[in-house]
């Protein structure tokens, strides 16, 4: 499983980054713009390359895989 962006293989950007670890998780730009807490259309713009990957967004996915690995383990494990 991710557990954070950076873990990812090496890209030579992070918004390729960005958008294989979307498709990893087979989600449409809609689905992982909600879950991570942006517009779709900010999304969109970003995979773009119209605005640029910020802290912000790298801190908003990092948080995401966070939940998301804490839920898969309390499903897999039964508690937590």
């Amino acid at each position: 499983m991710i557990k954070k962006f950076a873990d990812m293989i090496y890209l030579d950007n992070d918004v390729e980054r960005l958008i294989i670890l979307r498709k990893r998780l087979n989600k449409s730009q809609y689905e992982f713009a909600h879950d991570i807490g942006i517009s779709t259309s900010y999304l969109g713009l970003i995979e773009n390359y119209k605005y640029p990957f910020t802290t912000e967004l790298k801190e908003r996915i990092d948080q995401y895989l966070k939940q998301e690995q804490e839920i898969y383990e309390k499903d897999l494990f039964g508690h937590k």
